[in-house]
């Protein structure tokens, strides 16, 4: 997971301008109180503003459960992206008068492809004409950082007032030296040593290599690797999570369409080797966005584990959308950006993914103020959802403590140690996917499985901050399809292997941010970021075996995954072993069924193939 830096700011009450704003409408948190202010905004500083249009957000809703809903007549009966526009997005009514609202101060305010929301820039002297009220620079508390917002509660003008409910983006966070968006660096805990002696099991996993692997080009090229006891191979995952049976009957993703968002690339040439290196040749990755931006070890995980599950997907993309660290709100709308690429893609011509694996996150009390920002996510999402996109987002790598995320073990606060799940993976439109240990037999089989928590491996596994995302919601209630009595939403949906002990093997070249020195180099790496991707390579394979039986496309799966696991227990490898919790507590322990250390389990791929007709 990538940790989304925010300024907290708390959403309090403005002093009303003159005249009152809609009360139906959510500006985030805009208030300034409590700051003290440094004199009037520049009025040539910019604001990105996201507009959400009144809409058919619960006919939306509606749509997903009776395409979602196995027990559904309409079950796998998704609403094509036209389709979904004109019965649930804004009018074009509506759309036209926010536009013009824009358009009288020269400012140009865009629909996107769903019509639930539009975007504009506007600068702060426009933006001042627009909504009757002046921008000021408030100090933040950080040497060098303020914070723009309104002076007064924003009035809606004509076209905008009655036609909108949601405005995000009207604050804005500026410093006196220069800043720009930087790449994260890798979301997995620390490369492990490849020479150590074999270990025993701990809690269902083993930290270093067990099994039978396949090391492909690594004895040649990288024989220390090969030879070592580090790291689990393609050959060894497809295998143990009934990959392999399915590839063998010749499903290896053609006709289904996988997309990967990322904040940045990663070489074609890595994952080109990576591919070649283990007999996963097929379809190449389309990279979209890149331009110079660095390449990260994220973007590389993600792609090469993926292709390792579907080769010969029909489209295989990365859409590249850069995030900025110091953004006002922690970038909740850089990743709109990122999440809406594959949509926004279809006005060149681009067909809609089947699955889009999401490895990005923060801890729910971080984004819980910027009400406005996760209400145009959460409705993204929706929509994706109601596409019948599969949107597979990672639950996080510091255990049932996601504010801890990114921070050293000796510097924690006692409030980053607190139980916390983590958003967007808390959101009821996705499927959430937590991490797991492993050890296996001489055949590959799974032998044992746990709750990945580094915590509790032996020197020198021990990572103090490195375990499977997994809590209870502050957020969003429990969905429909989510089984138990709990009343919020709880993660992860389901889990697979995430532990970089003894982790993934990855290619990467000496141009990637944390990668080794050489032309190229063996890391071995986890987190929940390998095992979401995993799980889209599985869903991928899963729409291609429902379109091969002429069977209703499976869409949006986590409905569907929950009625097999009540139904066909035997689909999902039961984690009873281990708990995720880092710091003490109780949450969250695994145990027989459901739990919020790893979910349903670990899905077995080819069972779920097979019982796709059964629904």
């Amino acid at each position: 997971m990538l940790r989304l830096l925010a300024v907290a700011l708390v959403a309090l009450v403005l002093p009303a301008a003159a005249s009152a704003a809609s009360p139906t409408v959510d500006y985030g948190p805009i208030s300034h109180q409590g700051l003290s202010s440094a004199g009037p905004a520049s009025t040539a500083l910019k604001l990105t503003v996201q507009i959400g249009m009144i809409a058919n957000q619960s006919g939306l809703q509606t749509a997903v459960k009776n395409a979602s809903n196995p027990a559904s007549s309409s079950y796998g009966k998704y609403p094509s992206l036209s389709t979904l526009s004109s019965t649930y997005g804004a009018s074009s009514s509506k759309r036209s008068a926010v536009a013009n609202a824009f358009k009288r101060y020269g400012v140009t305010a865009k629909a996107d492809v769903t019509d639930l929301r539009m975007s504009a820039t506007i600068s702060i002297g426009n933006a001042q004409k627009l909504f009757g009220t002046s921008w000021t620079q408030y100090r933040s508390g950080t040497a060098g950082q303020f914070v723009v917002l309104p002076t007064h509660t924003p009035k809606l003008p004509s076209g905008i007032a009655g036609n909108v409910d949601t405005i995000a983006g009207l604050r804005l966070t500026v410093s006196q030296s220069a800043s720009s968006s930087s790449a994260h660096g890798p979301v997995v805990a620390p490369t492990r040593p490849v020479a150590h002696q074999a270990q025993a099991p701990v809690l269902g996993g083993t930290p270093t290599r067990t099994g039978t692997p396949a090391t492909g080009c690594l004895a040649g090229q990288y024989p220390l690797q090969a030879a070592g006891t580090a790291g689990l191979m393609p050959n060894q995952i497809l295998a143990a999570y009934g990959i392999a049976p399915l590839q063998a009957s010749g499903l290896l993703g053609q006709g289904a369409r996988l997309a990967i968002v990322g904040e940045a690339p990663t070489p074609a040439s890595d994952v080109n080797s990576y591919r070649s290196c283990f007999g996963a040749d097929g379809t190449p990755l389309a990279i979209h966005g890149a331009g110079s931006i660095q390449p990260i070890l994220e973007s590389s995980l993600d792609a090469m584990v993926a292709s390792a599950v579907a080769p010969q997907l029909a489209n295989f993309d990365l859409w590249v959308t850069p995030l900025d660290e110091s953004s006002d709100d922690g970038d909740v709308l850089g990743f709109l950006n990122m999440l809406a690429a594959p949509l926004q893609a279809t006005t060149s011509g681009h067909a809609l993914p089947d699955v889009v694996s999401v490895s990005y996150g923060e801890c729910e009390s971080t984004v819980a103020p910027y009400t406005a920002s996760r209400t145009i996510v959460e409705r993204e999402l929706s929509a994706m959802a109601a596409l019948g996109i599969t949107v597979a987002v990672a639950a996080g790598d510091t255990g049932s403590s996601a504010c801890a995320r990114g921070v050293p073990a000796n510097q924690l606060t006692s409030a980053e140690k607190q139980v916390q799940a983590s958003w967007p993976a808390t959101s009821p439109w996705v499927l959430a996917v937590g991490g797991t240990n492993l050890t296996l037999n001489a055949s590959n089989a799974i032998t044992s499985s746990g709750t990945w928590n580094d915590a509790l491996y032996p020197a020198p596994y021990t990572n103090a901050t490195a375990a499977g995302g997994g809590g209870q919601s502050t957020l969003n209630a429990r969905p429909w399809w989510q089984t138990g009595t709990a009343s919020k939403r709880r993660v992860p949906d389901v889990a697979a292997f995430g532990d970089p002990a003894p982790g993934y093997p990855i290619i990467c070249s000496s141009g990637v941010q944390k990668c080794g020195p050489g032309t190229q180099s063996v890391a071995f790496v986890g987190g929940t970021s390998a095992a979401t991707p995993l799980v889209a390579g599985m869903v991928a394979l899963w729409n291609q075996q429902a379109r091969a039986q002429g069977l209703p496309r499976p869409g949006f799966v986590a409905p569907l995954l929950y009625l097999l696991a009540q139904r066909s227990p035997g689909a999902f490898l039961d984690i009873t072993q281990g708990t995720n919790a880092l710091f003490g507590g109780s949450c969250c322990t695994a145990g027989s069924g459901y739990d919020m250390a790893s979910g349903l389990g670990s899905p077995r791929a080819d069972q779920i193939a097979g019982l796709l007709a059964t629904r």
